[in-house]
């Protein structure tokens, strides 16, 4: 990994020492966007010198084991999500899960799990003679296992190295709630759920109202409110 990307990463600290959530929020999204200032819109990871791939748009994800801490329910990599202990990744460690892929930075002396997931991108290919755009905004952040790794004989191994550009100009950032993440509420167990609503009950509600809501697999899901993703293309 190029040092410019373990130390940006590096600079993260989390908020676990601040108790009050506004607080702790807005720390977040500080910390964020400087991360989204460095990754998305000119760097890109290179592959075995003959493919490019550039984050377009990211979505960050943040989690805090201690009892009292900020949670994030729909992050894959915690505790409660795998309903067992699990391991601290290194800094800048890949997570591949069903979702795609996300750059992980994680902290296990503070106690919090922080990543982000390459959900859209570029893809360039190198011909032999010239790089070439194959792809100009790939919208499935889970086809980029194929735009990364397809073809790549093991014979040769696989090489994936962060090459740092310009930064993103930041009037170009776009900010907005993450993608199809839903809101979630603590039950009188201590499991979170997420917040859904019947479709008779969406129907009542005024036009503003039903913005707070988004379908998924037949479901009326009220929408995750934190501004957690970073675009420079629009959707």
């Amino acid at each position: 990994m190029d040092n410019t990307l373990f130390l940006t990463l590096n600079a993260f600290h989390g908020v676990t020492d601040i108790l009050d959530e506004s607080r702790k929020l807005a720390g977040l999204s500080s910390q964020f966007e400087n991360i989204a200032n460095k990754i998305i819109g000119g760097s890109y990871f290179e592959i075995n010198g003959i493919r490019r791939i550039y984050p377009l748009e990211i979505e960050f994800y943040y989690h805090e084991e201690g009892e009292d801490g900020l949670k994030d329910p729909v992050m894959y990599h915690t505790n409660n999500h795998e309903g067992k202990q699990v391991e601290y990744y290194p800094l800048g460690s890949l997570n591949c899960h069903v979702s795609g892929i996300d750059v992980t930075f994680e902290n296990k002396e503070k106690q919090y799990r922080a990543s982000f997931l390459i959900r859209k991108y570029k893809v360039c290919k190198y011909n032999g003679e010239k790089w070439e755009e194959k792809k100009a905004c790939e919208k499935r952040p889970t086809y980029i296992y194929d735009d990364m790794m397809m073809l790549i004989s093991l014979s040769d191994g696989i090489s994936i190295e962060w090459k740092p550009t310009e930064s993103v100009n930041a009037s170009a950032m776009k900010i907005k709630p993450r993608i199809n993440v839903a809101e979630y509420k603590r039950n009188e167990v201590g499991k979170y759920e997420k917040i859904i609503i019947s479709e008779s009950k969406f129907r009542t509600l005024s036009k503003e109202e039903q913005c707070e809501y988004f379908s998924y697999s037949g479901k009326k899901l009220k929408r995750c409110k934190r501004m957690w993703n970073y675009s420079v293309v629009d959707d």
